[in-house]
C-alpha cells in the first residue's frame, strides 16, 4: 500500500456493522489463533523446528519474576501473500521496512496469566510503537521497556503467513452487510451476505484503511471509525479460530496448518519450540487493552498517561533492563 505511515486509521470497518462501544475482542482472537498454531506445531516439533524463523535480538531472558512474552504481528511489503498484486500493496521501496501492527504481551507467573494489548500508536521512545520496528526488533523491545514492559521471549508473525494460513484451513467465513471495496488494499467484495473468503481477501479486509461501501449504486467512503480495523480483524480472526479448531479433527489438515504456521513464525534465539508449546498451554483469559491518551491533534500518536503506568504495574510488569 502506498499510504503514508500515519494514514492508517479513521475509517469504519470494511463491510462490517458498527459495533457498540466496549473492549476490543481482536487481541484475544489473535492470541487464540497463535495458541492453536503453537499447539499444531507441537504435534511434529522435530520436523517443524527448522522452519521457525529467528529474530535477531538478544533478550537476556529473566524469568525470575515470571515469564513475559511479546507477540508481534508484522506488516511488511517484503512479505506479501503469494499472488498478491504489488500495485495493491506497494513495493518495499515505496513503503520500506516492517511495522509492528499488533503487539500483545503475555505475562505468566505462578499466580496466573495476564494479557495486555499495547496500542500500536502509543508513543514509546522516539515515536509511535508501530514504527519502532523500522529500527529493528531491539528498538521495539526498548520502546516497550520505556513503558515498563519487559520482553523475555519474542514471537513474530508476518501477514503473508496469515494469508497462507487462511488458505491452509480452507478459507474463513465473514459477514459482509454491504458491498465493500478499498482499491489501495486490493479489496473488492461486490455482494453482501455471509461468505467464505480466501487468504488474500481476508488479509485485504484486515488491512483496509479507507473502505468504501456501495450505497444506491454509488461507492461512498465509509463513516470514520478509529476502531474500524480492529473490529474487522476481530471478525476475520474469530472465523480463523473456528477453522483452526475444526482442523484438529482432520489429521492431514492439522499437519498442513502446522507446516504453514511454522513457516510464518519467527522467535528470538533464546526461544525454542518447547517454549512455544509451553506458551500454548497458558491459561488464556481476558486481554486488557493498555490505556493511552487521545490522539494528538492531527496525528495518530497517543501519549502514555498515569493510567498507562498503573495498568502496567497492575499486570505485575516491570522493566529493569
Amino acid at each position: 500500500m502506498t499510504a503514508a505511515p500515519d494514514a492508517d486509521a479513521g475509517q469504519a470497518p470494511p463491510g462490517r456493522r458498527r459495533r457498540r462501544p466496549g473492549r476490543p475482542r481482536w487481541p484475544r482472537a489473535a492470541l487464540a489463533v497463535l495458541v492453536l498454531l503453537l499447539l499444531a506445531i507441537g504435534t511434529d516439533a522435530a520436523v517443524l523446528t527448522g522452519r521457525v524463523g529467528e529474530v535477531a535480538v538478544d533478550l537476556s531472558a529473566d524469568d525470575s519474576d515470571g515469564r513475559t512474552w511479546v507477540l508481534v504481528g508484522l506488516d511488511s511489503r517484503a512479505a506479501l501473500p503469494d499472488g498478491a498484486d504489488v500495485g495493491d500493496f506497494g513495493t518495499p521501496e515505496d513503503v520500506p521496512g516492517s511495522r509492528a501492527d499488533v503487539v500483545v504481551v503475555v505475562h505468566r507467573t505462578d499466580a496466573g496469566t495476564t494479557l495486555l494489548s499495547v496500542p500500536r500508536d502509543v508513543v514509546a521512545g522516539t515515536g509511535r510503537l508501530a514504527l519502532s520496528w523500522l529500527d529493528g526488533p531491539a528498538a521495539t523491545v526498548a520502546a516497550l521497556c520505556e513503558l515498563g514492559i519487559p520482553a523475555d521471549h519474542l514471537v513474530t508473525v508476518d501477514l503473508a503467513g496469515f494469508a497462507a494460513l487462511v488458505d491452509a484451513v480452507g478459507g474463513v467465513e465473514v459477514d459482509v452487510p454491504a458491498p465493500v471495496r478499498d482499491r489501495p488494499a486490493g479489496l473488492l467484495v461486490e455482494h453482501a451476505g455471509r461468505r467464505t473468503v480466501d487468504g488474500a481477501t481476508a488479509l485485504a479486509l484486515v488491512r483496509s484503511r479507507h473502505p468504501e461501501h456501495r450505497v444506491a449504486g454509488t461507492w461512498t467512503p465509509a463513516p470514520a471509525d478509529p476502531d474500524g480495523r480492529a473490529t474487522t480483524a476481530a471478525a476475520v480472526l474469530t472465523g480463523l479460530v473456528s477453522q483452526v479448531r475444526g482442523s484438529a479433527a482432520v489429521p492431514w489438515r492439522l499437519q498442513s496448518v502446522a507446516w504453514t504456521a511454522s513457516g510464518a513464525l519467527a522467535v528470538d534465539p533464546g526461544t525454542s519450540v518447547p517454549d512455544l508449546v509451553d506458551l500454548a498451554r497458558a491459561d488464556v483469559g481476558t486481554v486488557e487493552v493498555l490505556p493511552a491518551g487521545d490522539p494528538l491533534g492531527g496525528t495518530l500518536a497517543r501519549l502514555p498517561t498515569d493510567a498507562t503506568a498503573a495498568a502496567v504495574a497492575a499486570a505485575g510488569l516491570s522493566c529493569r533492563r
